[in-house]
C-alpha cells in the first residue's frame, strides 16, 4: 500500500506541475494524469536500462517492465 501512495503522489505532483505550466486548463485532469504516468514509466524504464549497462534492443522490454512496476505498486 505504501508504494501505491508513493507512485500516486509522484504522478499527482507531476500532473499538477504540467497542468500549471499549461495555464491550468479546465477539464483535462485525465490527460495530465496519463502524461505524468507515462513520464514516470519512461524514467523507470530508462533507469533500468542504465542499470543493466545500456543493452541494445531492450527498450520494449524495459518499457513493459516499467509499466508493470507502476501498476503493481
Amino acid at each position: 500500500m505504501h508504494r501505491n501512495t508513493d507512485v500516486a503522489s509522484r504522478i499527482r505532483d507531476t500532473a499538477y506541475f504540467l497542468w500549471e505550466q499549461d495555464g491550468r486548463p479546465e477539464g483535462r485532469a485525465m490527460e495530465y494524469w496519463l502524461k505524468a504516468k507515462q513520464m514516470l514509466q519512461r524514467q523507470i524504464a530508462y533507469d533500468h536500462w542504465l542499470a543493466e549497462g545500456t543493452p541494445q534492443d531492450q527498450s520494449d522490454l524495459h518499457w513493459h517492465e516499467a509499466g508493470r512496476a507502476i501498476e503493481d505498486k
